[in-house]
This record gives structure tokens, sequence and C-alpha cells, in this order.
């Protein structure tokens, strides 16, 4: 059986108030490093990787602008229907709105 895929995402675009786009980078979970450079991915493809089982993770920079795996991010669907994304669990500082902005 093959390993599910891990990706991270690193920063938000937004239009308005609504999430329109992620960077979004495949991780290579075996060294700690990434597999495929995170880049520009519509919200709908990253929606379309969690409906089909694999994991996504914030990661949040530190002050020297290393990224820090954070917890896990989910769909979240808003109270007009609109899907967006939500963090699994979110702490003070690591919310889905205090990743940077692209």
């Amino acid at each position: 059986m093959a390993e599910k895929a891990i990706y991270g995402i690193t920063a938000l675009r937004y239009a308005g108030a609504q999430l329109v786009e992620a960077m979004m980078g495949l991780i290579d979970t075996a060294h700690a490093s990434w597999d495929l450079r995170p880049t520009p991915t519509r919200l709908s493809e990253v929606v379309d990787r969690l409906v089909e089982g694999d994991t996504i993770i914030s990661m949040f920079p530190d002050e020297e602008g290393r990224l820090h795996a954070g917890p896990e991010v989910k769909v979240d669907v808003l109270p007009e229907g609109t899907e967006t994304l939500a963090l699994a669990e979110e702490a003070p500082g690591r919310s889905l709105g205090d990743l940077p902005r692209f």
C-alpha cells in the first residue's frame, strides 16, 4: 500500500475576506525537506487533496524564517455554504490567519 502524501501550506492568498489560494508543496517526510517546493495552488485543489485523504499541515515560520510544522489543515464550510480551510486545532499565534500572505 502506498504511503499517503503529506503536503505543507506556507502562505495564503485572499480575495477580500475569501481564501482563494495556498502556497502548497509536497513534503519528503524521510528527509524533512520539500519533495516539491510550495507553489500557488487554487483552494479547490487543496480541498480535493483533503477529500482524497491526503494530509495537509500548516507550516509556520520562526524568527529566523525557518519553517516548523503546525496543526493539520481541514475543510471548513462557511454559513453560506462556501468551502474554505481551517486548522484542526488553533493555539495563540497558530491560526490559519497567522500564516503569511502572498
